[in-house]
């Protein structure tokens, strides 16, 4: 069975200020994440893993969110946001 599976993980409309709590701490919890995972495999084996990679998206990533948010609240415009999810299960 790999066949991918698809969830909505969020549909709807946000004040700026409400999209940047839910999209921040979504994007707060990836980034612990590899925070995390990063330093374990250090500790481990003394390797860098692709944490570091990644968490430089992530950060960059962050800042254009809050870049957007910024504009969004300036202006008075909410945001619409949808979130999909695809999962496939892999050997």
């Amino acid at each position: 069975m790999n066949t991918p599976q698809h969830f909505q993980l969020i549909d709807g409309t946000f004040t700026p200020d409400q999209a940047r709590q839910v999209l921040g701490a979504m994007l707060k919890s990836k980034i612990d994440f590899h925070s995390l995972e990063n330093h374990s495999e250090r500790e481990r084996s003394g390797v860098v893993d692709h944490s570091v990679e990644r968490l430089q998206i992530l950060r960059a990533l962050d800042a254009n969110l809050k870049a957007l948010f910024d504009s969004a609240s300036s202006s008075g415009a909410n945001l619409k946001v949808k979130g999909n999810i695809e999962i496939t299960l892999v050997d």
